[in-house]
């Protein structure tokens, strides 16, 4: 059972900013043997290293059709996303056409959403790009979704290349990628990332003083 998500608890998600999803994953492998990833080839879709995003998941399920489908149900998905969320799309894998887009994104940061990532395409990269919302997806298309692709349901669980995505669990991308964290683990992995990124720097303060790689690495543990 997920812990009840506290949509006003905005400086945790402030915390888990200023660290990075490296360190995150470091210390998840640290204690548990549990996937976070969700893979190298969900990106930031604007290709700025600088964009980082963490927020509450609010899943919702896209599925291929043949047939051409209203968007009712997209519709009704963008009107209730709730503040500090990411919202997580997950698609069957190959569709062709976008599973997030612009227009989308502006409903989401209109209702105070933190961005987006899904493990399909994104399109209107321009208009969310100047927006500044956050989105992370495999790739850019122009193709829409409707005659390829539905959705189905949202606000229910999904899972993710292996990674189980629940409402309310922490989603934090960067540079690097996104991971899910499960909302009743977040504070003990954040207190040990935390420590790890302030021994990270450390570490790179002494390199960069002329230190050997392996007296850093005997002092802090981290390489």
């Amino acid at each position: 059972m997920t812990k009840a998500m506290n949509i006003t608890d905005t400086p945790l998600l402030d915390r888990i900013e200023r660290l990075y999803t490296c360190i995150l994953s470091d210390m998840s492998e640290a204690i548990s043997d549990m996937r976070l990833f969700l893979g190298q080839d969900i990106q930031s879709i604007n290709g700025d290293h600088g964009t980082k995003m963490a927020g509450f998941a609010f899943p919702a399920r896209v599925r291929r059709t043949n047939e051409y489908v209203e968007i009712d149900k997209l519709l009704e998905m963008v009107d209730a996303v709730p503040p500090n969320s990411v919202v997580v799309v997950e698609g069957d894998e190959g569709l062709e056409c976008a599973l997030w887009g612009g227009l989308m994104s502006a409903a989401a940061q209109r209702r105070a959403a933190r961005g987006a990532v899904t493990n399909g395409l994104v399109r209107d990269v321009e208009q969310i790009a100047r927006l500044g919302f956050p989105v992370f997806g495999t790739g850019r298309t122009a193709l829409d979704i409707r005659g390829r692709a539905q959705m189905v349901e949202y606000g229910r669980p999904v899972q993710i290349r292996g990674v189980p995505i629940r409402p309310g669990d922490v989603v934090f991308g960067d540079a690097n990628g996104v991971l899910v964290v499960p909302v009743e683990r977040i504070e003990t992995l954040l207190a040990r990332a935390e420590q790890g990124a302030q021994d990270e720097s450390s570490t790179q303060a002494d390199l960069l003083h002329g230190e050997t790689a392996r007296a850093v690495f005997g002092r802090y543990g981290r390489f």
